[in-house]
């Protein structure tokens, strides 16, 4: 059976086993996640949290609706059993009327979507295996930045990082105050539950030139943000970073999810690590009557 529950109705004990044990587990859906993103979200559950499917919500212009929370990528339905098609598009048919629209992305097919790639590295070989699938013009860059004197470090300050994205590629994109707030309060949160590794590239005279925050979970690394100034764009210093990663959690069994992107610019960039395409899809619908 599939009910509704509104927040404070949630078993998070049960709520989080269940993302945590699930195949699709992301760092996305567990609560403290999403208690930081959106600041209402209820739930569909399957009997006893055997699965799960969180629902964020908004209400504008008097209309209630389901939505993308920023700094998630997608959502969906999260089980801990094989769950046919039959029961997805039930779990979509559960969405409670008063939600008039549902607007997000989610982690299965159904009649109602459009799919959007994702690209992943699983991180199951040693590196100079996973070395060899890098494009040809990728390894160079990363010549070019070990040449240049970089030197990688982790950091317990994501303020820096922060900052320098607002005064480089911030200016462009101007994210809304919120926004910021949000993902100071997700990395904070993030470490507290000692899984947010940052890593930061300096110059050889010791001058920030980027950074990034990766989110450790379930053999999952989210590389969820970034920031580089036009020095470190110039020295290649995010291919560096990402190197780094991939070099020290190599033959580890984890996934590196770089969250992909529908960008020609940024998938391109994304594809030269030698990445698999993972799709997930937009869901779309209208509930008015």
């Amino acid at each position: 059976m599939i009910y509704y529950l509104l927040n404070h109705l949630i078993d998070k004990r049960k709520y989080d086993a269940c993302i945590k044990n699930a195949p699709q587990a992301k760092v996305y859906a567990f609560s403290w996640y999403l208690d930081c993103v959106a600041q209402n979200w209820d739930v569909l559950v399957l009997n006893d949290y055997e699965a799960v499917m969180p629902l964020p919500h908004k209400k504008k212009y008097g209309v209630n609706y389901i939505f993308q929370p920023f700094w998630i990528q997608h959502l969906g339905i999260f089980s801990t059993i094989t769950l046919t098609e039959v029961d997805l598009n039930a779990f979509i048919a559960h969405i409670p009327k008063k939600f008039k629209l549902i607007d997000y992305n989610i982690n299965f097919k159904s009649n109602f979507e459009s799919p959007k790639v994702n690209y992943i590295l699983p991180l199951y070989e040693d590196y100079k295996c996973l070395f060899k699938n890098f494009s040809k013009g990728r390894k160079s860059s990363i010549s070019q930045a070990q040449k240049s004197g970089i030197v990688i470090k982790e950091s317990e300050d994501f303020q820096v990082i922060i900052e320098l994205f607002k005064q480089n590629r911030g200016l462009n994109i101007r994210l809304s105050e919120r926004a910021y707030i949000q993902l100071d309060l997700l990395l904070k949160q993030a470490q507290f539950f000692k899984c947010l590794k940052i890593t930061i590239a300096y110059s050889d005279k010791n001058r920030l030139l980027g950074g990034a925050f990766f989110i450790l979970s379930n053999k999952r690394i989210t590389y969820l943000f970034s920031a580089i100034n036009q020095q470190g764009r110039d020295l290649q210093a995010m291919s560096l970073i990402l190197n780094t990663m991939i070099k020290r959690h190599a033959k580890s069994g984890e996934v590196l999810d770089f969250e992909g992107s529908m960008l020609t610019g940024v998938a391109a960039f994304i594809k030269s690590f030698g990445t698999q395409q993972e799709l997930y899809y937009h869901l779309k619908k209208w509930q008015l009557f």
